[in-house]
Order: structure tokens, then C-alpha cells, then sequence
């Protein structure tokens, strides 16, 4: 048994458990994720890998979703989402900003160049 447990606890309580349709929807979004292995390779993190981004997760599971809705069968769901799709899903970053609020473009008030 591990340290952390107490001796009347056989494991862990892991939280909140996961509802059946949203384990669905993971592993389906998982599924997905393992038919790009660079795409999962380049969002993983944690010391070795050990997680995928939940972004790249969530617009995954937002493919099939569209796909399902749509009538397509699981297998198929999972099949047709492509990883241009998934890199047009997943979220944009925001433009950074220069000093004093101004964006890179714009030029300070009184600029002679």
C-alpha cells in the first residue's frame, strides 16, 4: 500500500469519478490523438511526457463530437478527423504586446519614421 494512504484505505478515491459518456468522449478524443504521435509527442508535458495537453484533448473530442452528431459511427468518427483539423481547433494563442500597451505594428503618437 502506499505511504499516503491511510491503513483503512485500500486506494486512492482519484477524485470525482468520471461519467460513463464522458469517458466515452475521452478515450474517443485518445484515439484520436494516437493516430498523430508527432501532433501528441510535440503537446506533451509534465517530466517525460507523462500528459497531453487538454487542449489538444478538447478539440479531439470536438472533432468526433461533429462527426457523431453528424451520424458517423465511432470508428468512423475517429478515422476522418485529420490533424490539419486539429491544429485549426486547438486554441490561438494571443498576440503579444509591445511596451506601454501598443501592439508591434502601431507606432507611438509623434513618430517621425
Amino acid at each position: 500500500m502506499a505511504a499516503w494512504l491511510s491503513d483503512d484505505s485500500s486506494e486512492a478515491s482519484g477524485g470525482e469519478k468520471v461519467d460513463i459518456l464522458a469517458h466515452e468522449a475521452i478515450s474517443l478524443a485518445h484515439q484520436v490523438l494516437e493516430r498523430f504521435p508527432e501532433m501528441r509527442r510535440k503537446h506533451m508535458f509534465i517530466a517525460g511526457g507523462a500528459a497531453v495537453s487538454s487542449a489538444v484533448i478538447i478539440a479531439a473530442g470536438v472533432a468526433v463530437a461533429r462527426r457523431l452528431r453528424a451520424g458517423r459511427s465511432a470508428e468512423q468518427a475517429v478515422n476522418e478527423v485529420t490533424e490539419d483539423e486539429l491544429e485549426w481547433l486547438r486554441l490561438v494563442p494571443r498576440p503579444k504586446k509591445a511596451r506601454f500597451g501598443r501592439s508591434r505594428d502601431e507606432r507611438p503618437t509623434g513618430s517621425d519614421r
